[in-house]
């Protein structure tokens, strides 16, 4: 199902690597989609009818996400992130693309890495010093590329909009030594299902999200 939303449509493409020029596209995007609520509200209540938006709601050890666009032919994709799993928010990890991050609600400390080693692969925490510390509050937005490592200490009821460019590398990675235990992974989706880092969303668990976001004033 095709959105018809037409300044979305003619948002630049962010397959470039150029991090500034990712971080004023992306800036104007969730700018803008933060002030239009009718648009959240129309991307929101979209998401059950398209089969390739719903597969890509995951409930994660992190937290819980939508998501409400995806311009393939534009290298991005749009988010909507809440619901942080409180326990779990010290993991450093990177991610295998560039993104925005626009803080909507709550908000959180969020600490910067800087990786002592060569840069490429897995590391440790023994591969990683100490960079830049942030409190991110309501208006707050940020840019990062592929290769920065990161933690977010979200407080319980923060809810961000997060724009993602094309992937960089194979795999995201994460400090293994500190990788929060089993027990407190996302709860699978059907009985008998093993624990996993992350996995689609159900249905039901859209409309809980949903339903958070109505009682947050973030749609309608």
């Amino acid at each position: 199902m095709k959105t018809t939303t037409s300044w979305l449509e003619s948002v630049p493409s962010l397959d470039t690597l150029n991090l500034r020029e990712v971080q004023q596209i992306s800036r104007n995007l969730l700018d803008r989609l933060a002030e239009d609520k009718g648009l959240l509200t129309q991307l929101v209540d979209q998401i059950p009818h398209d089969p390739e938006r719903l597969a890509n709601c995951r409930v994660t050890l992190l937290l819980n996400r939508l998501s409400l666009y995806q311009a393939t032919d534009r290298s991005f994709e749009i988010r909507m992130n809440m619901n942080p799993r409180l326990d779990n928010q010290r993991l450093p990890h990177d991610h295998c693309y560039a993104f925005s991050t626009r803080i909507l609600t709550g908000g959180y400390v969020h600490v910067i890495r800087r990786r002592t080693d060569d840069g490429d692969g897995p590391f440790s925490r023994t591969d990683l010093a100490p960079g830049i510390v942030t409190v991110e509050r309501p208006g707050s937005a940020y840019t990062l590329g592929h290769l920065m490592v990161h933690q977010a200490v979200m407080e319980p009821d923060t809810v961000t909009l997060f724009v993602r460019g094309p992937r960089r590398k194979p795999l995201s990675n994460a400090v293994a030594e500190m990788m929060p235990l089993r027990d407190s992974w996302p709860t699978p989706a059907q009985p008998g299902d093993e624990p996993a880092e992350s996995r689609p969303a159900t249905l039901a668990e859209y409309a809980l999200m949903r339903s958070y976001l109505v009682r947050r004033h973030l749609i309608d």
